[in-house]
């Protein structure tokens, strides 16, 4: 009987530990051909028409645009809207913050854990100074990383503006995978 047993439970953890790669890598495989799509619509776009770029029917229209940040070898699509469906396979923008570029702050969410996605599992890597690059249809933004810190998930202050400058907030769970806090990523232009 513990033969069986024990068998039984390696079974389960090898099915577990291959679940979790396929979701990563599906994940992972989504998300390059998104940006893909995104990248060759918007110079295909520009090419053939630039003062008509905006209205390219190739862009996937879900797609706000391509968050890059180098120090962390990150490109990822942002996805409008933070639902659960939305954070399980890519990064999701706040509805209820500006768009890129714009004055306020443009907040974005993501996660870092084991299944489904990783996208902002190095975060906690950024410092002062370091860059975050943001790709729309329209234009490019270069965001400069100006803090770090963690607040409890009820610190929902972090996804207001200030003054007149242009922001952008980054959102994920801390500490990884256990996620009982937020840290909270600021940069502006």
């Amino acid at each position: 009987m513990r033969k069986i047993v024990s068998k039984c439970l390696i079974l389960t953890g090898i099915l577990i530990l291959s679940m979790t790669t396929y979701l990563s890598y599906d994940v992972e495989k989504s998300n390059n051909e998104i940006v893909d799509k995104y990248e060759k619509a918007i110079q295909s776009s520009y090419i053939e028409e630039p003062k008509n770029a905006q209205n390219n029917k190739n862009i996937p229209k879900d797609i706000i645009g391509i968050l890059e940040i180098p120090k962390i070898n990150l490109k990822v699509a942002i996805q409008e809207g933070t639902d659960e469906e939305t954070l399980n396979y890519a990064v999701g923008h706040f509805k209820e913050s500006v768009m890129p570029g714009e004055i306020g702050n443009f907040a974005v969410a993501g996660h870092r854990n084991y299944t489904y996605n990783k996208f902002f599992s190095n975060l906690d890597k950024l410092e002062g100074g370091d860059k975050i690059k943001m790709t729309t249809k329209d234009d490019i933004y270069t965001y400069t990383v100006s803090s770090l810190e963690v607040v409890t998930p009820d610190k929902v202050e972090v996804l207001n503006s200030k003054n007149n400058e242009k922001n952008i907030t980054l959102i994920t769970c801390t500490p990884k995978y256990l996620g009982t806090h937020r840290l909270i990523i600021k940069g502006k232009i």
